[in-house]
């Protein structure tokens, strides 16, 4: 393969990459708000257009619309590449703090989580176009609310993944070069427990307290946090009762659950369901819903040879990338829950992200992009 010849376009792209991804981070995109995520993907295919990159735009009624972007290459097979545009910040952060380079770092709501990997993705398959390397098709797939748990975009990454032969996530590089090999998976559930008012002072035998019922479910469910094992369960919510001299009819509340793999999940769930389905406080009722919002990446045999391939690459140019194992969920979690090779982190290296502070390394932009582009031709070619 012609690796100068990808690595001298690169190097060229690099003050219009810096461009588009100074429009990117100036355009508020928090997930809830579609107006704002598909004005972020109106600039990303606007690029498209400038470079007779086909591309469809998927209608999404909730959030921003799904923006899939196709590089036809000669060899069988695809590759996936996946980001998502949305961010944490409200309406309004760009403007408060816009993009700007500082230090030999860029910093911006959004620039490392993950907008500078989409520009990075969008550079590297452009790459690999304008030089014609032979190699599998490329795919750009390019959602809108990751943020919240990816609740409409898991079926498109599924439907979009199955066929690919390999899938990398542009998630940013973790702060010590590191790529991710592993995730947890997340899952977020909301119970509501009814029990029966009555006046505290006058007649509270006739009360049912579901707060009192609640009391004891938090104690059942911090039981069931395993730090060995990575097993995580959170009471992050809670709400009940109407006044002090009433016993409380009704509380509520919302659970986090983080896990290493998908049977972890099952047996805590079980086990969570268990309290819910027990009352502590007779005459109480309970109800519990909700279900994984992301699937953790299990770090299987085709992570593992995916991994190698990015090795190949790195040593291409004299990088050394390191593998981590991180406890945040990401959309890599779906196709690598399918058994299809995925590396999450490739992405330009970043960090404080969901803060003021977060940044880019400016000097990873330009090598990040490269090992992206040298590692998907390598996985054409190997998987």
């Amino acid at each position: 393969m012609d690796l100068q010849g990808i690595n001298e376009f690169i190097d060229n792209k690099y003050e219009e990459g810096l461009k588009l991804l100074e429009q990117l981070v100036n355009i508020d995109s928090p997930s809830g708000n579609k107006e704002c995520v598909d004005e972020v993907g109106k600039v990303i295919c606007n690029y498209f257009d400038q470079y007779g990159i086909d591309y469809q735009v998927v209608q999404n009624e909730n959030y921003g619309d799904f923006i899939i972007a196709t590089i036809k290459k000669d060899k069988p097979g695809k590759i996936l590449l996946l980001g998502h545009r949305d961010t944490v910040f409200p309406v309004g952060t760009a403007k408060q703090r816009p993009f700007k380079i500082e230090g030999g770092r860029a910093y911006g709501p959004g620039v490392a989580d993950m907008k500078s990997g989409i520009v990075s993705s969008i550079l590297a398959s452009l790459a690999l176009k304008e030089l014609g390397e032979e190699m599998s098709d490329i795919e750009i797939l390019i959602t809108s609310d990751e943020e919240i748990g990816s609740p409409s975009s898991r079926k498109i990454i599924e439907e979009r993944a199955k066929s690919a032969i390999a899938v990398f996530n542009l998630e940013p590089g973790r702060p010590d070069g590191s790529i991710v090999t592993a995730r947890r998976g997340s899952a977020h559930l909301a119970f509501h427990i009814q029990g029966r008012a009555a006046h505290s002072g006058v007649n509270i035998e006739q009360g049912v307290s579901a707060i009192e019922e609640l009391g004891h479910k938090i104690i059942a469910l911090q039981e069931l946090t395993d730090l060995d094992k990575g097993i995580t369960v959170n009471l992050g919510v809670v709400q009940g009762g109407v006044n002090t001299n009433v016993v409380a009819p009704e509380a509520s509340g919302k659970v986090h659950i983080g896990f290493w793999t998908i049977n972890d999940f099952n047996n805590v769930l079980k086990k969570i369901k268990t309290i819910f389905e027990t009352s502590y406080i007779h005459g109480t009722i309970s109800k519990l819903e909700g279900d994984i919002s992301f699937l953790p990446m299990e770090k299987h045999d085709g992570v593992q040879k995916l991994y190698q391939i990015v090795q190949q690459a790195a040593s291409s140019l004299d990088l050394i990338i390191p593998e981590q194992h991180t406890k945040g969920a990401s959309d890599a979690g779906f196709p690598s829950s399918l058994g299809i090779p995925t590396i999450c982190g490739m992405g330009p290296v970043g960090g404080n992200w969901h803060s003021e502070n977060e940044y880019i390394e400016l000097d990873t932009f330009l090598p990040r992009t490269k090992l992206l582009a040298h590692s998907m031709i390598l996985a054409s070619r190997q998987l």
